[in-house]
């Protein structure tokens, strides 16, 4: 099959920038629905970044967790591909699912729904004991005429009730787990990022960003009002809604075109 052939349209010295957490994002998660398909290689990603003359220079951003071999030998080849490397400590911090502003309206509607599934257990639980006192009455009445046993009718009633009981159990130990603090990943390199961005600033007049991560529009309208260019290359999915508002300066492009390049 023949390769579609693409190249970035730039104009004079190019300065790169790769948010290495976010590109890893849009193929980290098979289950996600934005899920990319195929892993962007980082060395046929720099091989085709080498590849233009106007390129000056290529930073990659990323966490490391020294504790991780892996994490820690990813550094080092990055390193060996040739990238100017960033890299910080990944920090993880405790996040209580239910004070946290963005969980807070998924875990009190969870909840509403376990308590909702509690009360019905308990009425179902109560209906079974009835039925309990019921079915022992008729046995010892001598009204049986199943093949069954007294015994077993009991033991089935019995059991089911246990099941609903503990299930009210289980469910309220799970209300208790969600208030626990969970540890949630952070390392971001927003201010690495700009603080670059603007000590070379006289050094480039284009800018190419691997991240749609909508943080950066700022930074992205500021660069384009002092006369730059900007390229901002994402997945689908994973574009900024800030992005929609650019009428003029921006140039979005789906990483998808870059594909036949940089596909792992």
């Amino acid at each position: 099959m023949e390769i579609e052939f693409f190249k970035f349209k730039l104009k004079g010295k190019t300065f790169v920038i790769i948010d290495w957490a976010n590109v890893y994002g849009w193929f980290s998660d098979s289950n996600s629905r934005t899920y990319l398909g195929w892993e962007v290689d980082p060395k046929k990603l720099f091989t085709y970044l080498k590849s233009y003359s106007n390129i000056i220079d290529i930073n990659f951003y990323f966490g490391v967790e020294s504790s991780r071999l892996k994490s820690v030998s990813f550094k080092k080849e990055i390193g060996n591909i040739g990238y100017f490397h960033i890299s910080k400590e990944v920090k993880w911090v405790p996040a209580a699912l239910e004070t946290t502003t963005h969980f807070k309206v998924l875990v009190r509607r969870l909840f509403n729904a376990l308590d909702n599934i509690k009360n019905t257990n308990l009425a179902i639980s109560n209906r079974m004991h009835d039925s309990f006192r019921v079915i022992e009455e008729v046995l010892e009445s001598g009204y049986n005429r199943s093949t069954i046993g007294k015994s077993a009718y009991i033991k089935l009633i019995k059991e089911l009730d246990e099941d609903l009981q503990k299930l009210n159990i289980d469910i309220t130990e799970l209300q208790v787990l969600l208030k626990e603090p969970v540890q949630r990943r952070k390392c971001d390199f927003d201010v690495e990022i700009s603080r670059d961005i603007y000590n070379n600033i006289r050094n480039f007049e284009t800018m190419i960003i691997f991240s749609g991560d909508g943080d950066y529009a700022a930074l992205v309208e500021d660069l384009i009002l002092k006369g730059k260019k900007v390229i901002v290359v994402f997945a689908a999915g994973h574009k900024g809604k800030e992005y929609e508002d650019f009428k003029r300066g921006l140039f979005l492009c789906p990483i998808k075109k870059l594909k036949p390049f940089i596909a792992k």
